[in-house]
Formats: C-alpha cells, structure tokens, sequence
C-alpha cells in the first residue's frame, strides 16, 4: 500500500480543486484495502473514497482524515455478456472493450468520465442508458469492519442519478460489479441528437459510441486525448423531476413539447435544467472572476483557474436561488460536496 502524507487532493479531481488529505493511500488489491482500512480504525480517522475524481467538489481544508485512491483494476467477459469491473477501471475503457466485443447495453455512457465505481455511485445515464438497469450485483467492502458483502441490484437502491452508496457515502468501498450486457443486440439510437445523426439508418454498436462521444465533447464533457477538455465536473445539477399540477403552473415558461427544455413523463415532468440556468441569468460563458459557466454547455460549473470550492459552491447557490426565484423549482446537485 502506498500511504502519503499532506497531499493535495486538486491532483485527484477533474476540478483540479481541493485541499489535502491528512492521509492518501491509494490501494490496488483488497488486501491493501484493507490494510489502509486498518489504519484509519487503528488511527480513528473519518475514510474518504475518491475514484477518477470527476463527480465532486472537495473543500479548500481537504479532508482531515485518510482519503483511499481506490485503483483496485479488473474486466472480464464472458459468452453470456455478463461482463465483471474492477471498481478501479476507467470507466469509458469498460464501455470500449464491451462495444469492441460486440456487447450492447452501455453504448450510450461512452465517454463519461471517471472510474467504474462511481459510475455505480451515481448511477450514471445518458441518452437513453443508465447504467442501474443491467447491474446483477455489487460487491464492496464494509468501512466500519472490513467485511464484504454482496449487493442486489435491488439493494442499490438505483434511482434517477441515485444509489444507495451515493445515500449513505463511506458506509461501504465498492470493490467489484457485475453486469449483464446483451450480445448481438442492436445499438440504442433512441435519443433525437442520435436519430439526427443517423437519418434513419440502423447504427453499430461502435457508431453510436463515436456519435456519443462527439456530442459529449461539443459539450465541454469529455476529458480524452484529441479532445479540448475544462477544469469541470460534468453535469453540476440534475434535470429536475416535477408533477404535472406544478408543471401547468409555470408552462407557459417552457417552449412545447419538441423543444428539449422538458420531457413528459407518466406522472411528472423532467424539466432542463440548463433550459432554467440559462433563463435565469446564467448562459454559456458567463464568469465570475475565477469561475463561470463552461462556453459549451450552462450546466458546466468551470474552475477558470485559481479557483476555490468556495467560489463554486458560491455561484452554485447563487444559480439555485435564481432559478427557486424565478420558476419555483428547487435544482438538486449531482456533484458531491466533500
């Protein structure tokens, strides 16, 4: 195990923000993992998991305590699809070795930074796939006693950018997972930008991927050589879920229904989120001293340089009150504050 002492954990996040941790250990097997575990009990220190980095916000202090680099590294695929990750793997090199091997399922999550085992954490989905749906089981490791126990895609409790682990961070380390892609199956094309794209045709698995990744990147999003990429997180908030009664309330707010700004659901309304940032004040590019919006996309919090956590989380709250001011509805982040 590789321990560290006072190292600055901006190193570590897709933000290139954030103070040190008292401790860093990063772990390549189990048994390092819980070596590292041992040491934190033995020390009494809170545990901190950090993965690509690429999904949080960590605060100016760090973190007084040990912070584990999970690097715990595995894929495998075998004849039925069911394809095993190591929590440590990138995620979007799972994605190229499943489309590689003719496994649809996760096409669509090409390019999404980050390691395998956030993706579980936050349950990631774009343009028709979420990552919840094809998860069998989740393997981690118990903080607080170090014993493994097995998870049911039932007890992950998945939901919209959701998970149990996400609930209650810390409680337990994903070390592995398990999931059922489906061999032979089509590509999912069913997102507009896609059925722009491809006019009708029926695309392979490996075009969709090559189609994804180019709408993620004229996005600010993807961070891959040969790709301009930002000091970022992603997504900083969620597409808000509303019923329909709030919905009639503030619709004449909102173009119709082919104009992208909500989507209608069976008992609720997905509103855009980037739809209410922009109408409430905060476009593409706008800045604030050392942070701004990305020039690509309204939902990109950027770091400029020299930014603090402070300052992001700032004008984080400052986008909330204008868009709770100006429609009523309350935006919920999907970046971690740690």
């Amino acid at each position: 195990m590789n321990m560290k002492q006072n190292q600055l954990l901006a190193d570590l996040t897709t933000f290139q923000i954030g103070g040190p941790a008292l401790y860093l250990a990063e772990v390549t097997t189990e048994v390092e993992l819980k070596e590292a575990l041992d040491f934190a009990r033995a020390k009494k220190l809170p545990v901190f998991i950090i993965g690509g980095g690429s999904n949080i916000l960590v605060s100016d202090q760090g973190f007084n305590g040990v912070v584990i680099h999970n690097q715990l590294k595995r894929l495998t695929i075998d004849e039925s699809g069911l394809v095993t990750v190591g929590a440590g793997e990138n995620w979007d090199d799972v994605v190229a070795s499943a489309v590689q091997q003719g496994l649809a399922g996760i096409e669509c999550l090409s390019g999404v930074p980050g390691s395998a085992a956030g993706a579980i954490v936050q349950n990631i989905g774009a343009y028709g796939q979420t990552i919840g749906d094809l998860v069998s089981s989740v393997y981690a490791v118990e903080v607080a006693t170090g014993n493994v126990k097995e998870f049911s895609a039932a007890e992950c409790e998945f939901e919209y950018r959701n998970s149990w682990f996400k609930r209650h961070p810390n409680k337990f380390i994903i070390t592995k997972f398990e999931l059922q892609l489906h061999p032979g199956s089509a590509a999912t094309a069913i997102y507009p930008e896609i059925q722009k794209r491809f006019a009708g045709q029926v695309p392979t698995l490996a075009e969709v991927r090559r189609a994804v990744i180019e709408i993620r990147a004229s996005k600010g999003y993807v961070i891959m050589p040969g790709f301009e990429s930002y000091k970022t997180a992603g997504s900083f908030f969620k597409n808000p879920i509303i019923s329909k009664e709030q919905f009639e309330k503030i619709k004449a707010m909102f173009g119709d229904s082919t104009s992208n700004q909500f989507w209608e659901m069976p008992d609720s309304v997905k509103l855009s989120a980037a739809y209410l940032i922009e109408q409430s004040g905060f476009g593409k590019g706008y800045r604030e001293g050392n942070v701004g919006i990305s020039p690509k996309h309204s939902l990109g919090l950027m770091n400029y340089g020299g930014a603090s956590a402070e300052e992001i989380k700032s004008l984080a709250d400052k986008i909330k009150q204008s868009v709770l001011m100006k429609f009523g509805v309350k935006l919920e982040e999907e970046v971690l504050y740690i």
